[in-house]
């Protein structure tokens, strides 16, 4: 049995070095503990009001040693205003190639990110409760700049709640778009937080790995 496994560890971690999976091969669940063992660089994702801010500032609570960045500090200048989108898609580049990371934002970020991830945890509460979150968020920082955002990216309900209306509506798209760049990804770990009792098991599993 223990010949068994570390036969799999092997196959698995060459695997991880092609970025190969193996369908259906017993080494894809040795790969996923290997890449668990070795969780370096973690990608927190979802929709708007799903909580990934707060959550990402956990798990760089956890692991202390790992730098937290937001796309939103990417993307964003003041007043809400973005970048040029070669600029983000550069900056984006210096911060994932990088060895290790916490990477917080919007599903936008995975097309260039993903390959580079060792995991990603989604979050993806009740619908209800990302409501509420959005409908709370503007009303608890009005007027200030919340601590993910550059300077300048101040929340006023009249102009977050418009934005919390449309991306309510793009739930569907936001799900879907998730799903298809997760299923696209080769040896990833990956969990989908639908409870606050998954987020504590992930942040658990995120405390216990090693360099």
């Amino acid at each position: 049995m223990a010949g068994r496994f570390f036969l799999y560890w092997a196959i698995s971690l060459r695997c991880r070095r092609n970025r190969v999976v193996m369908r259906g091969h017993p080494a894809k669940i040795a790969l996923c503990l290997v890449k668990t063992m070795k969780l370096q660089r973690l990608i927190v994702t979802g929709a708007n009001g799903t909580g990934k801010s707060h959550f990402a500032r956990e798990l760089a609570a956890a692991r202390p040693d790992i730098p937290l960045i937001s796309y939103d500090a990417i993307k964003l200048t003041s007043e809400w205003k973005r970048r040029p989108q070669s600029e983000i898609a550069a900056a984006l580049s210096d911060v994932i190639q990088g060895r290790s990371w916490i990477l917080e934002g919007g599903p936008s970020l995975l097309p260039q990110a993903i390959k580079y991830a060792d995991g990603v945890m989604w979050l993806d509460p009740p619908e209800w409760l990302r409501a509420w979150r959005l409908f709370a968020r503007p009303l608890r920082n009005l007027g200030k700049t919340r601590p993910e955002l550059p300077d300048g990216n101040v929340d006023w309900p009249w102009q977050q709640y418009g934005f919390a209306i449309r991306s309510l509506r793009n739930r569907t798209r936001f799900q879907s778009d998730i799903t298809a760049q997760l299923a696209a990804a080769s040896a990833l770990r990956v969990w989908r937080i639908r409870s606050a009792t998954e987020g504590a098991s992930a942040i658990a599993e995120w405390r216990r790995t090693v360099a």
